[in-house]
């Protein structure tokens, strides 16, 4: 699971922006909290990110995927490549990527290293990594684990410009011919096998994103292929008030689909089809995240949706996030990380305090990512537990004031 994420120099950011899944001491929703068994650490299962467009929400969750994409690309396309020469297309499109990200509103950080920290848990160890780089070469790379239940924390190996301190059972690799644009960390899980990498890569390859910037991914359907996980599936639309209770496939003599159809139930028990391209948006949208969903769910891994409010009605969207704060649909840890505009949802019923965040710009046009439960009121205090959130958020109390603060005078505008 996540424990914390903190990133600096990157497009809207500034500054460190520092996000964290570990639980308050606060009393809210505590059966929610996911517990370690093993040291009693509380994280938390689910936390939402609001602000005014423009205020570097989704940036927060871009800055994650593109620290998992740094690591990952050069793993993957070693598997789908091993006949091509990958080093030199990950070092073009990695070079165009580095010069895009840095904070664009201040001229001195096209010259600072865009960084990235994390910290999570997988395995019964905690992993902390790190990474640092400047005009596509690496500054810093570090990795630590600590084995939960001891006390010692193990170097896996500390990178800088110069030089590489290799922990035990990495001795022997031969850093001094790596590029200076490779990852340690994807360099050592492509060329050999080492447990701790393997662990790290596996839980970064683990993580999955929607981002419904592309509208091609709401046309595309994704349902269960075990038959027992495909009829929950349906149970769970159902319970959403969508009483589609299956899918039928129009195949070609040759095999392929030139048709699909959502079985609609009634309540007198009459069936009828209907072209899934004439369903709505909204139970489009689900038919393209859901079985995901049940993915996370069921493997307990972290789970990133950019705007999954969008074109959800707030009781589709809170049922969602209930399968991540219920104990009971959510028995592995899984989390979900998301970005959201629904007012309705930002309620003491729906979240815990350091579960609503806030990214907002400053004045100097730099994002700043801060909690609900880290907020302080103008006599000094922390939100109560009791408020109504959405409403004082609206009122522009918590800082990342959603309104337009400008409106046009059109009368004058149109005066002769």
């Amino acid at each position: 699971m996540l424990s914390q994420f903190s990133f600096s120099n990157y497009k809207s950011f500034k500054r460190d922006a520092f996000l964290d899944f570990t639980a308050e001491s606060i009393k809210d929703h505590e059966k929610s909290v996911i517990k370690d068994k093993i040291d009693g650490e509380r994280f938390l299962p689910v936390l939402a990110i609001y602000g005014p467009n423009g205020g570097g929400k989704s940036t927060v969750l871009e800055a994650l995927q593109y620290l998992s994409m740094l690591l990952l690309r050069p793993f993957i396309m070693t598997q789908m490549q091993n006949d091509t020469d990958f080093e030199s297309i990950v070092k073009r499109s990695s070079e165009m990527r580095i010069k895009e990200k840095y904070h664009k509103f201040d001229s001195e950080c096209k010259d600072m290293p865009i960084s990235f920290d994390i910290m999570f848990r997988t395995k019964g160890k905690q992993y902390r990594y790190q990474i640092s780089h400047l005009h596509n070469e690496i500054l810093e790379e570090n990795l630590y684990r600590l084995i939960l239940g001891e006390k010692d924390t193990d170097v896996i190996f500390e990178r800088t410009a110069d030089a590489c301190a290799l922990g035990e059972g990495l001795e022997e690799i031969p850093v001094e011919k790596m590029r200076s644009s490779m990852p340690l960390l994807a360099h050592v899980a492509i060329n050999y096998d080492i447990e701790p990498v393997d662990e790290v890569m596996a839980w970064f390859m683990d993580i999955a994103f929607l981002d419904y910037d592309d509208s091609r991914r709401e046309k595309r359907i994704f349902l269960p292929k075990n038959k027992k996980e495909r009829t929950k599936f349906f149970e769970m639309l159902q319970k959403m008030d969508i009483n589609i209770c299956e899918m039928r496939e129009e195949k070609d003599a040759e095999g392929k689909i030139i048709g699909l159809y959502a079985k609609h139930v009634l309540e007198n028990g009459m069936m009828y089809e209907i072209p899934y391209e004439e369903e709505s948006s909204g139970t489009r949208k689900l038919f393209s995240c859901l079985t995901q969903i049940m993915e996370c769910l069921k493997k307990g891994t972290l789970l990133i949706a950019d705007e999954l409010d969008a074109k959800l009605h707030p009781k589709l969207l809170q049922y969602i996030i209930e399968l991540f704060t219920d104990v009971k649909s959510n028995r592995k840890g899984a989390q979900l990380l998301l970005t959201s505009h629904d007012i309705t949802t930002m309620s003491p019923e729906v979240y815990r305090r350091d579960e609503i965040w806030f990214c907002a710009l400053n004045p100097q046009n730099a994002s700043k990512l801060y909690s609900l439960v880290s907020f302080k009121k103008e006599n000094g205090l922390i939100p109560r537990n009791d408020e109504a959130y959405g409403k004082q958020y609206l009122e522009g109390r918590y800082g990342a004031d959603p309104y337009i603060r400008k409106i046009l005078n059109w009368e004058a505008e149109n005066e002769p």
